[in-house]
C-alpha cells in the first residue's frame, strides 16, 4: 500500500500540499482580473499572469544542483519560507507590483518543491508502485479543478479577494509542516549535480519573447511569438537530454513533456473554443473541462505497466484523437453554426483526451527513475518536474500566443482558433511519435 507506514503518511501531507497549491493556482486565475482592478494594475496583468511559471523554470534549471547538496529536511523549509514569503505578499500587497514580486517568489518556491517532491517519490516507491503515486496526482487536482473557480469568486464577492488568496496558502502551509515530521524517511545521498542555469536562462527568455509577441499585432507580432517559441523549445529539448544523457532516459523526458504539451495545450484552450469558438456559455466549458479531468483521474488510478500494447503510446495516440475531435467541432461550427452536435464532440474529445493522459502520465512520470543508467533520483525528479512545467509553459504560449497574435491581427475567433487547434494538432500527433521513439 503507497500510503503505509511513515511513507504513506510523507505522500498523504504531499498531496495535501499538492491540493492547497492546485486550489490557490485556480484561485489566482479566477480572481486576477479583480486584484489588478482593485489595485489598479492591469498593465501588470499579463506578466503577472506568466511570471509564476517562469520564475518555476528558472529554479527547476539549478533544483537538481540544490537537491543534491541540501538535506530534504533544509529544502523543505527554504522552500516553504520561500512560499509563505511569496503568498503574504500578494495577499498583503498594496500595488499590483506587490502581487508580481509575491508571485515570482511563490514560483521559485514551488519549483523547488516540485523537484524535491518528484525526487521523494522516485526514492520512496519502486517500480512497481509508483505509477500508482502518479495517478493519485490526477485525482487530487480533480476536486480543485471543478470547485475551485466557484468558490474562489465566491469568496471574492463575500469577503475580499485577499481571503481568497489566503486559505489555500493556511492549507499548504498546514501540510508542509506535516511534510516535515515525515521528510527523514526520504533518502538523501550527496550528490555533485551541475547546474544548467543558462540553458533555464534560455527557456525563460524564449517564454517571455514569446509573451511580447503575442501581445503586439501585425507580422512582427507572429515573428517575435515563433522566435519564442522556437528558442523555448530548444531549450527545454537541450536542457532534458543534457541532464539524462543520451539514450533512452533523455527519450523517455521528451516524451514525457511532449504528452504533457499535448494534453495541457488542448485542456487550457478548451474554455475558450466553447466560449469563443463555438459561442457556448460558460457552464458548457465546465462540462468540458470536467470530462477531461474526470476520464484522467480514473484512468489514471489503474496504471497499467508492461501491458500490450503499450499503454503510453494508446494514451499518446487518444489525446492525439481528442485533438483531431476538437479540431471536427470547431469545423462543424463553422459549417452549420454549432449547436448540440458540436457542444457533443467537443465533451467527447475531451474526454477521449483525458482518458489517454490517464494511460500515460502516470507511467511516463514513472519511467525515468529506472532506466539503466538513469542519474540518481533527486536529480530524476527535477528533470521530470522541468519536463511537464516547462512543456506546460511552452505549449501555453504556443497556442494561447497564437490566438492573442491572430486575434490582435483583426482575425474573427472562429477561424484564428481554428489554426491554433491545427497547430496544437500537430504537437498532439508528435507525443505519440515521441512516445514510440522512447523504446
Amino acid at each position: 500500500m503507497v500510503f503505509a507506514g511513515r511513507r504513506g503518511r510523507f505522500l498523504a501531507a504531499l498531496l495535501l500540499a499538492e491540493f492547497g497549491g492546485a486550489m490557490q493556482g485556480i484561485a489566482y486565475s479566477t480572481v486576477l482580473p479583480v486584484v489588478a482592478g482593485d489595485l489598479g494594475g492591469f498593465s501588470l496583468f499579463g506578466a503577472t499572469l506568466a511570471a509564476g511559471p517562469i520564475a518555476a523554470v528558472l529554479m527547476l534549471s539549478v533544483a537538481g544542483a540544490v537537491l543534491g547538496r541540501l538535506r530534504p529536511g533544509v529544502v523543505l523549509f527554504i522552500a516553504t519560507a520561500g512560499y509563505v514569503v511569496g503568498a503574504s505578499m500578494a495577499v498583503f500587497a498594496p500595488s499590483m507590483e506587490w502581487v508580481l514580486a509575491g508571485t515570482i517568489v511563490r514560483g521559485v518556491a514551488a519549483g523547488l518543491l516540485a523537484g524535491f517532491g518528484m525526487g521523494a517519490i522516485g526514492a520512496l516507491y519502486d517500480e512497481v508502485e509508483r505509477p500508482r503515486v502518479f495517478g493519485v496526482f490526477a485525482l487530487i487536482w480533480l476536486l480543485p479543478s471543478l470547485v475551485g473557480p466557484l468558490l474562489n469568486a465566491a469568496l471574492t464577492t463575500w469577503i475580499g479577494w485577499r481571503w481568497a488568496l489566503a486559505w489555500p496558502a493556511v492549507v499548504v502551509i498546514v501540510a508542509r509542516m506535516l511534510m516535515g515530521r515525515y521528510v527523514s524517511e526520504v533518502p538523501w545521498q550527496r550528490a555533485d549535480h551541475p547546474a544548467r542555469a543558462g540553458l533555464g536562462l534560455l527557456v525563460a527568455g524564449g517564454l517571455v519573447l514569446g509573451a511580447v509577441g503575442s501581445a503586439m499585432s501585425g507580422p512582427a507580432a507572429l515573428v517575435l511569438l515563433a522566435t519564442g517559441v522556437v528558442v523555448a523549445g530548444v531549450g527545454i529539448v537541450l536542457f532534458l537530454t543534457r541532464g539524462a544523457g543520451p539514450g533512452r532516459p533523455s527519450r523517455t523526458l521528451l516524451a514525457f513533456a511532449g504528452v504533457c504539451a499535448a494534453f495541457f495545450g488542448l485542456y487550457e484552450l478548451l474554455s475558450l473554443a466553447v466560449v469563443e469558438g463555438l459561442g457556448e456559455r460558460l457552464v458548457w466549458a465546465s462540462v468540458a473541462v470536467m470530462a477531461g479531468l474526470t476520464s484522467w483521474s480514473l484512468a489514471g488510478l489503474k496504471p497499467r505497466p508492461g501491458a500490450r500494447p503499450d499503454a503510453v503510446v494508446v494514451g499518446a495516440t487518444l489525446i492525439f484523437v481528442g485533438a483531431l475531435g476538437l479540431l471536427v467541432a470547431l469545423g462543424v461550427a463553422g459549417w452549420s453554426s454549432g449547436g448540440a452536435p458540436a457542444l457533443v464532440v467537443v465533451v467527447v474529445s475531451a474526454a477521449v483526451a483525458g482518458l489517454g493522459m490517464g494511460l500515460a502520465y502516470p507511467l511516463l512520470g514513472s519511467e525515468p527513475f529506472d532506466l539503466p543508467g538513469a542519474p540518481p533520483a533527486s536529480m530524476v525528479g527535477t528533470l521530470v518536474a522541468f519536463a511537464e512545467t516547462a512543456g506546460t509553459a511552452w505549449v501555453v504560449l504556443l497556442g494561447g500566443g497564437l490566438y492573442s497574435a491572430l486575434h490582435n491581427s483583426g482575425l474573427a475567433p472562429l477561424p484564428a482558433l481554428l489554426i491554433v487547434f491545427g497547430v496544437l494538432g500537430l504537437v498532439c500527433l508528435a507525443a505519440p511519435i515521441a512516445a514510440v521513439l522512447r523504446r
